[in-house]
């Protein structure tokens, strides 16, 4: 796994640029416009099911966490920040050791003494991290980011209930979506009622009534290995990437051709040098995660199963483009939006400078130059400058607009307009400008 080191630092900058510290308030006087939902305002009206998310396979697996054959290179909450919003995870029981290492034990016999829940693949040894701590960092997120779905699928381990104590205990339970899985609201819908989380399980739900069998008439899937018995692993990333077996990799699996969501998994386990059958490697996924081998794998598969994915799941998600896949099967663009609020009122003498500083919040999917003009009456002031300012996104920044007032005899006021632009948006507000007149000049005394 030595090829993978080094390259934490490179997507943490990376990611630097699509963290997204939302605002949760909006700003005093902001137009009263609908912000984005999952990073677009065109997504807002389009119900769940007819939306491409961005997942990864093996989400938990990560190795910023220490995971040996880690599918990930950084843990759910930082994929979060980076805007994956499907996650497929594994939980099971499991008893940690002296030394740190976690033993996986099964579903009858840790359900029965209680044992600690956890994230983990298969052999817990290579990595786990319990559930509950993890599960709260998802809602910390969702608190802090109101306008966000997401979708998690479970290979349960666990029971039902314990996996449903799981939630409530992390804090996730006052996000979790309850409806129909046949018929699906809006994202704007789900972010009104607050619920933005949906949960599906692999197997059994019991009687938990937010908890979805996944493979029951809900979720249908393509095949998830596609290595050919004896081939080389060249041989599953021609299945994936060959336009003439792209069809064929799209037949049905688990959960038949029914189903309004639709998973494609998009991945192969082995190394590019064949030195390794089980090891995910970056360098497959460099080459699997092209914004271009995404998109058409995907309209292949809505070409066979008349359906474009609601979830493409990766290995590796920092590699290639997945987001920017996502973005062309959602028909949107990554792109700022605009929210200002009301700069205080000035007021100064004539022939004074009058300073407003004008704020700009951004809750797009794109950092944005803003450029920031006014526009004054000629008989106040003369014609200011504009400024630009950089806004990243989720963040605000001000933007300080000098006003130079006439030399007037007499006061006078009058409306400040502000203009915010930047590529794909534009805002206004507006403010008032007082100017004071000048005072008379005293008339010198008259000598006797």
């Amino acid at each position: 796994m030595n090829a993978r080191r080094g390259r934490l630092a490179w997507l943490a900058a990376a990611l630097g640029a699509l963290m997204a510290l939302t605002i949760a308030t909006q700003p005093a006087g902001a137009a009263t416009r609908e912000r984005p939902c999952n990073g677009s305002v065109e997504l807002c009206a389009r119900p769940f099911d007819q939306v491409v998310l961005p997942g990864t396979h093996n989400s938990m697996s990560a190795e910023d966490l220490g995971w040996k054959i880690p599918n990930q290179l950084i843990s759910i909450p930082r994929q979060l920040d980076g805007g994956i919003r499907g996650f497929l995870i594994d939980t099971h029981y499991g008893r940690r050791a002296p030394d740190g290492t976690v033993t996986k034990v099964s579903r009858s016999e840790g359900a029965a003494n209680g044992d600690t829940m956890y994230l983990c693949h298969e052999l817990c040894q290579l990595g786990a991290s319990e559930l509950i701590p993890e599960l709260a960092k998802v809602s910390d997120y969702l608190a802090a980011n109101p306008r966000e779905v997401i979708l998690f699928v479970n290979q349960d381990g666990i029971t039902p209930a314990d996996y449903a104590r799981a939630v409530t205990e992390s804090g996730l339970s006052g996000y979790l979506y309850t409806g129909s899985t046949t018929q699906w609201p809006t994202l704007s819908q789900m972010i009104a009622s607050n619920q933005r989380v949906v949960m599906l399980a692999e197997g059994a739900t019991g009687d938990v009534p937010w908890y979805h069998d996944g493979y029951d008439g809900t979720m249908r899937e393509t095949p998830y290995d596609f290595r050919v018995p004896g081939g080389t692993t060249q041989d599953g990333i021609d299945n994936l990437t060959n336009p003439a077996k792209l069809e064929e990799s799209c037949r049905p699996n688990r959960g038949g051709d029914t189903g309004t969501l639709f998973l494609m998994n998009h991945w192969v386990n082995g190394m590019l040098d064949n030195s390794n059958a089980v090891a995910p490697d970056p360098a497959v996924a460099r080459i699997l995660n092209q914004k271009d081998a995404l998109v058409n794998r995907a309209r292949a598969c809505q070409q066979r199963r008349g359906k474009l994915p609601t979830l493409v799941a990766v290995d590796d998600f920092g590699e290639g483009d997945l987001l920017g896949a996502v973005r062309e099967l959602n028909g949107v663009v990554a792109k700022p939006f605009l929210e200002t609020a009301k700069p205080r009122n000035a007021t100064v003498k004539a022939g004074r400078r009058a300073v407003y500083r004008v704020s700009v919040s951004n809750y797009g999917d794109a950092a944005g130059s803003v450029k920031v003009c006014a526009a004054v009456s000629a008989r106040l002031a003369k014609k200011p400058a504009c400024v630009t300012v950089e806004v990243a996104i989720g963040a605000t920044a001000t933007a300080p607009i000098k006003v130079w007032t006439k030399r007037r005899r007499k006061g006078a006021s009058g409306k400040v307009n502000f203009t915010l632009t930047t590529a794909g948006d534009s805002v206004k507000t507006a403010s008032s400008l007082k100017v004071k007149p000048l005072p008379k000049k005293k008339r010198p005394k008259k000598r006797r």
